[in-house]
C-alpha cells in the first residue's frame, strides 16, 4: 500500500492498494476517516465506472462516505462482476487490518457501478459470502441524498445477516 494525501477529495488518509487477480489490479485506493480513535468503522466497497478515472462527483461521494459515516472506503474501478466480485471478497478478508468492522460491510455502486454493486450483491448472497449489511445503489437520475440516508440507517443497525 501506498499511503498519500488526496488534496482533491475531503481531507482523509489514502492508500492505493495493489490487489490480486481477479480483482481490478492498480485501479483501487481505500480512504480513512480522520477522526481518531473510530471504532468500528463500516466498510464500503464503492465501485465506479470501469477504467475511467474518478470524476469530481465520484471524489464528492468518497469524501461524504468517509467523512458523514466514518467509514472506510475502498473506492474501485472494476471492469466486469468477476473483478467486482473479487474487489469485495478481498475487503472482507481484510476489513480488520483496514480499521473496519467485518460485520459493517456494504457496497455503494455508483453510476455504471451501481449494476456491479446489484451483480455483487446477487452473488453474496447464493454464495453465502461475504455478509453484506446493505447494496446503495446511485443511479444517475437518483438522488443520492436517499441512498446515503439508507445506508446509514442500515449501518446503525444490528447486522441482520442479509444484504437490505
Amino acid at each position: 500500500m501506498t499511503e498519500t494525501s488526496d488534496s482533491r477529495a475531503h481531507e482523509h488518509r489514502v492508500a492505493h492498494v495493489q490487489l490480486r487477480e481477479p480483482a481490478p489490479r492498480g485501479r483501487a485506493r481505500v480512504h480513512w476517516p480522520n477522526r481518531a480513535g473510530v471504532s468500528r468503522a463500516p466498510a464500503l466497497v464503492v465501485y465506479f465506472a470501469a477504467a475511467a478515472p474518478l470524476t469530481d462527483d465520484d471524489e464528492r461521494l468518497v469524501g461524504r462516505l468517509v467523512d458523514g459515516l466514518d467509514a472506510v472506503v475502498l473506492a474501485v474501478s472494476a471492469a466486469h462482476a468477476v473483478e467486482a466480485h473479487a474487489t469485495v471478497a478481498w475487503a472482507a478478508d481484510h476489513a480488520g487490518e483496514l480499521g473496519a468492522a467485518p460485520d459493517r460491510l456494504a457496497l455503494v455502486g455508483h453510476g455504471p457501478g451501481a449494476a456491479l454493486a446489484e451483480r455483487v450483491a446477487e452473488l453474496a448472497v447464493d454464495e453465502g459470502w461475504p455478509p453484506l449489511r446493505h447494496v446503495a445503489l446511485v443511479w444517475p437520475h437518483d438522488d443520492p441524498e436517499d441512498a446515503l440516508a439508507r445506508l446509514a440507517h442500515a449501518l446503525a443497525e444490528a447486522p441482520s445477516g442479509r444484504a437490505r
